[in-house]
């Protein structure tokens, strides 16, 4: 018994290696025949892949020669077309060809008409030219004594406008003169009418104050002594010297009423000192005393109703004196007056 489970073990593990080659044997050509297909298969994809790839180019040859063949078709329909367009131009050409040759006749005739029309106006052109040469050839004789003409009235006009500055400067120095002894002989009249109301003036005035050696009549002029009208070194009226000037103001205003109104006249009164120098707050010089004199009479004047517009006031300080070169008390007097004078403005 032991030895036949010994044989038996013995059998069985001597089965089971042939088993397993076998087994190994049939997977090797199971994996061979797994292979071969599977190589197959690559191959066949690869073929077919390669078919349809070819096919595909086939195709887009198929698709380019078709465009190709549309495009030769259309080109081929647009070339018989322009045959077609040609032939109609060719035959307008031809007709126009025809009618310009029909033209180019009538042209050719009418241009043989306009030869002999030109030979004509070339004909008349040649006399017109000449008929203009001749009419140049006067209008230049006409131009060039026309010109002497020009330059001997332009050589008279001057002359004459020369003698003419002349005669108006003449004219203008007569007139100059004219007016002159015009304004002379009226400022003459004038004056010899003014002289003649001053000399009444002055006439009464000496009547009225009488024969008084600090109240004279100088030439053309009225004299006051300053002492007649103001206290020394003063330019304030006395009671005294309002008189004396009441009696002149009276006069004068019955010798205005006499004087005529075209007839312009003033009454300046003028203001002298002597040479002594005065300075005191009121009076900085003798320019001062002598005016404020002349203001202060002219201003009472006015007040008893002369017209201003008839009155003049002057001071002339101590540059106007009667005696020069003094120092004589009475002299000196004789310098510090207020001179009227009734004269034309």
């Amino acid at each position: 018994m032991f030895f036949h489970r010994r044989h038996h073990r013995s059998s069985a593990l001597d089965i089971w290696p042939g088993f397993v080659d076998a087994l190994a044997a049939l997977l090797m050509v199971i994996i061979f025949v797994l292979m071969t297909f599977v190589v197959s298969q690559l191959s066949l994809t690869d073929a077919l892949q390669g078919r349809d790839q070819a096919l595909a180019h086939l195709n887009d040859q198929i698709h380019t020669l078709k465009q190709a063949l549309a495009g030769e078709q259309q080109e081929h329909n647009i070339t018989k077309q322009k045959n077609i367009s040609l032939e109609q131009v060719l035959s307008l050409l031809k007709n126009q060809v025809d009618s310009l040759e029909k033209s180019l006749g009538e042209i050719a005739i009418e241009r043989d008409q306009t030869l002999d029309e030109n030979k004509n106006l070339l004909l008349q052109l040649q006399k017109i030219n000449q008929k203009l040469d001749e009419f140049k050839q006067n209008l230049d004789d006409q131009e060039a004594q026309t010109q002497a003409l020009q330059t001997r009235f332009h050589q008279t006009l001057a002359l004459k406008a020369a003698e003419l500055e002349q005669l108006n400067a003449q004219l203008e120095a007569l007139q100059t003169r004219h007016e002159a002894l015009t304004h002379e002989q009226k400022k003459n009249a004038a004056s010899n009418r003014m002289g003649q109301y001053r000399s009444e003036f002055f006439a009464k005035l000496q009547q009225i104050i009488g024969e008084r050696s600090d109240i004279r009549v100088v030439g053309d002029r009225f004299i006051f002594q300053s002492e007649v009208l103001f206290d020394k070194a003063s330019a304030e009226l006395g009671a005294e010297g309002k008189k004396k000037l009441d009696q002149l103001i009276k006069v004068l205003k019955e010798i205005t009423e006499k004087i005529p109104k075209d007839l312009n006249w003033v009454l300046r009164v003028d203001g002298h000192t002597d040479q002594l120098p005065i300075k005191t707050s009121q009076f900085p010089s003798n320019w001062e005393l002598s005016s404020a004199r002349a203001i202060s009479v002219v201003k009472y004047m006015t007040d008893k109703g002369i017209d201003a517009h008839h009155l003049v006031a002057a001071g002339f300080g101590q540059y106007h004196p009667l005696n020069r070169q003094t120092t004589d008390e009475k002299e000196l007097a004789r310098n510090r007056r207020i001179e009227f004078k009734l004269d034309q403005r």
